[in-house]
């Protein structure tokens, strides 16, 4: 979507009130959450009985997705800006410091409680699993990457982190000396590998514009 494009969607839609039915239309929903395939009955009943639309904060969210689409200065914003730039301020520091390997280890020690709940998954169903754990089946990355592509053994996604660096070298220039192959190299295959040792499988990681990770 052009930046223009984005404006106009964002101003048209908080213009004429941004319901959530028309967002969720937007969005493209499947439609057993908007109630609108054959024999579903009426969107807006199905609507209020959803338990995600019922959420007293859904007004807040839906905002916050509007203005962030809307903010197109000095480059087009995301929604995972926050998460990708706090994670890159974090990297640059303990890169800085010599540190990435501690923190690398680190990282997997205080997640290695989630990460054998996961395991137990892979005992029970396989090891396409891990791979679901690590990625789709978590907030923290499907909230990161845009877009997960789901195949069996293989997870790609663009690399949320690329964009968010140029754009910070850019415009605040003296705030990163981080390379993105340092972020590949020191963040997110040691942490990955290092999940996958603790849910008991092996991944290859192609990183790129385009990240793969594979079971291997």
């Amino acid at each position: 979507m052009t930046q223009p494009e984005r404006r106009e969607f964002a101003k048209q839609t908080v213009k004429w009130g941004g319901a959530a039915l028309s967002l969720l239309t937007v969005l493209n929903l499947p439609s057993v959450v908007l109630g609108a395939g054959p024999g579903m009955g009426n969107p807006l009943n199905t609507i209020k009985e959803n338990p995600f639309l019922q959420r007293n904060d859904l007004q807040d969210a839906l905002k916050s997705l509007y203005v962030t689409y809307d903010s197109t200065s000095p480059y087009p914003h995301k929604f995972n800006d926050v998460i990708s730039k706090g994670q890159l301020e974090c990297l640059e520091f303990i890169v800085s410091k010599g540190l990435d390997k501690e923190y690398a280890a680190h990282y997997v020690a205080t997640m290695t409680p989630i990460l054998l709940r996961v395991k137990q998954m892979v005992e029970k169903e396989g090891p396409d699993k891990a791979l679901q754990g690590m990625f789709e089946g978590t907030t923290c990355s499907y909230q990161l990457m845009e877009r997960i592509d789901v195949k069996q053994g293989e997870r790609s996604f663009p690399c949320p982190y690329k964009q968010a660096l140029e754009n910070c070298k850019k415009w605040l220039p003296n705030r990163f000396v981080l390379e993105w192959k340092d972020v590949c190299s020191k963040l997110c295959i040691p942490t990955w590998t290092g999940f996958a040792k603790v849910i008991g499988v092996n991944i290859a990681v192609q990183p790129g514009e385009t990240c793969i990770v594979k079971l291997a």
